[in-house]
């Protein structure tokens, strides 16, 4: 009997042993659960279970793009004032000559629903060049914009000009409204059909997107919606060559509402 009890204990023995074994090879069964990324931060590949929705999803706002319309109520907005030349005035096909209807280029963007800004006045005439604007800037600045909105060039660039001259003319513009604290936004100007005309419009944009980055002005690239990659117009967005169809306007205005959207209050 007592080799009976003997080979009882042995037995019992050697489960001890095998028991500890077992133990160290797996570890202890209380331990934490696995986290779902790695120790660098980086998502886990094995992580395929539902300890992998541990991370972040993305939302809808964040996977909206940035130029997403976004509602700014009307009493937030600031107060604009647009000088300019015909395409600002709106005087090509419109028989008002004047007056801020579909044909201003500005004209979406005091709308009440996707429009950044509140209409402030607008100091524009037909056929004008940037010089005559330059001489305009303080006339502009007296109706207490929260912002200035330049489009010039387009009447330079009908001459043999010198993008330079055009930048010294805008310098002038935002040197009065620095003078009075005014921010200043400023655009690109459209094609043109006749290809040496639209040439000297592309050194001109060049050179304003240049001068707007290195003199913090806001850039509304206007222009660019509108050029066909070829050269020229797009098909369908000039009546005459030179001004801009009120479709065409929808993309200016709706361009310029993009940069604006990024600016706190607008400005």
């Amino acid at each position: 009997m007592i080799w009976v009890w003997r080979g009882l204990a042995a037995f019992a023995a050697l489960l001890v042993v095998v028991g500890i074994g077992v133990a160290a090879a797996t570890g202890p069964t209380s331990s934490a659960p696995l986290l779902a990324t790695s120790p660098t931060g980086d998502p886990d590949p094995a992580a395929t279970g539902p300890d992998a929705s541990a991370q972040p999803l993305p939302t809808g706002s964040a996977q909206s793009s940035p130029a997403a319309s976004v509602f700014v109520p009307i009493e937030e907005r600031p107060v604009a004032v647009f000088l300019g030349d015909s395409i600002t005035r709106g005087a090509t096909l419109d028989t008002t000559w004047g007056d801020v209807t579909e044909w201003s280029w500005f004209y979406r963007l005091l709308d009440d629903t996707d429009g950044v800004v509140q209409y402030g006045g607008m100091v524009a005439e037909n056929g004008m060049t940037t010089s005559w604007m330059a001489g305009q800037a303080y006339n502009a600045l007296a109706l207490s914009p929260d912002i200035l909105v330049v489009h010039g060039g387009t009447n330079d660039v009908s001459g043999e000009v010198d993008p330079a001259y055009v930048i010294g003319n805008l310098q002038q513009i935002k040197d009065a409204a620095d003078s009075v604290g005014v921010p200043m936004a400023v655009c690109t100007i459209p094609p043109r059909a006749d290809p040496a005309a639209d040439a000297r419009a592309l050194a001109v944009n060049a050179a304003i997107r240049e001068w707007a980055a290195a003199e913090g002005v806001i850039l509304l690239d206007t222009g660019e919606p509108l050029r066909d990659p070829l050269g020229g117009w797009r098909s369908g967005y000039t009546n005459d060559g030179l001004h801009p169809t009120p479709e065409a306007a929808v993309l200016m205005a709706r361009a310029a509402a993009e940069a604006l959207r990024g600016i706190p209050l607008g400005v």
